[in-house]
């Protein structure tokens, strides 16, 4: 970073589950080296959610902070037997943890309770906009979420584009808007061919050319740009 800073940025790490420590240590990559958010697990210990209440403090400190929480999953495969029984933590296990944090985001209201927050979460939410139409229904139907959920991820979520699906692709940008997708490479876990793939199924899409730029480039300079604007006493 320090090398060549007009070419990588950083998320820092925090030591989760030592709350102060983790508080302490993320205003510091925050104020003191410029990072550009905090990247988390799904799963702390590879057990305990992101979610749970004890980790508020850590939230309310980084929503003083007005930074961006990047979410990766553990490869734990959601704790559940039906992936971790078979292997298949890495082949399902990873998005179906995706899709579950934002889902326990959205169910604990934390995006609500911590505004300033913008939630950064891996490979196209697990494909949570191909669920949305039942996500919507058990909003409206049964009170699922005390909020409108694709309100909320339309304001305080974006998605990388690690998943090189154009069908995946497609589908987020029409449900979740192309102005909340951020391209991501899942690098180191895929090089060579299928790195460069990671750009080139975003050009060779059928989006439009405004919305592959915005994929490409812009919206990431605009999500980190405001991030990059905190509160110097928190």
């Amino acid at each position: 970073m320090k090398k060549y800073p007009n070419h990588f940025h950083v998320y820092g790490a925090v030591p989760l589950p030592n709350v102060e420590e983790a508080i302490s240590e993320g205003k510091r990559a925050i104020k003191e080296l410029g990072f550009l958010g905090i990247g988390v697990n799904t799963l702390i210990q590879n057990k305990i959610p992101i979610t749970d209440e004890q980790f508020y403090p850590f939230f309310e400190a980084m929503d003083k902070l007005n930074t961006v929480i990047y979410i990766h999953p553990t490869g734990c495969g959601a704790l559940t037997p039906l992936v971790n029984d078979y292997d298949l933590e890495w082949v399902v296990g990873a998005p179906i943890e995706d899709m579950l944090v934002t889902l326990q985001l959205l169910k604990s209201n934390i995006p609500q309770k911590f505004p300033n927050i913008k939630f950064h979460i891996a490979h196209l939410g697990g494909g949570i906009s191909f669920q949305m139409q039942r996500i919507m229904d058990n909003y409206s139907d049964w009170d699922a979420f005390s909020e409108n959920p694709l309100n909320i991820l339309k304001s305080n979520f974006w998605f990388d584009t690690a998943n090189f699906l154009e069908g995946a692709l497609m589908n987020s940008a029409e449900v979740l808007g192309s102005n909340r997708l951020l391209m991501g490479s899942d690098f180191p876990y895929f090089m060579d061919d299928k790195y460069t793939r990671a750009v080139d199924y975003i050009y060779n899409s059928r989006l439009n050319s405004e919305e592959k730029e915005n994929i490409l480039s812009k919206n990431a300079l605009n999500l980190y740009q405001k991030s990059a604007s905190f509160d110097t006493e928190a």
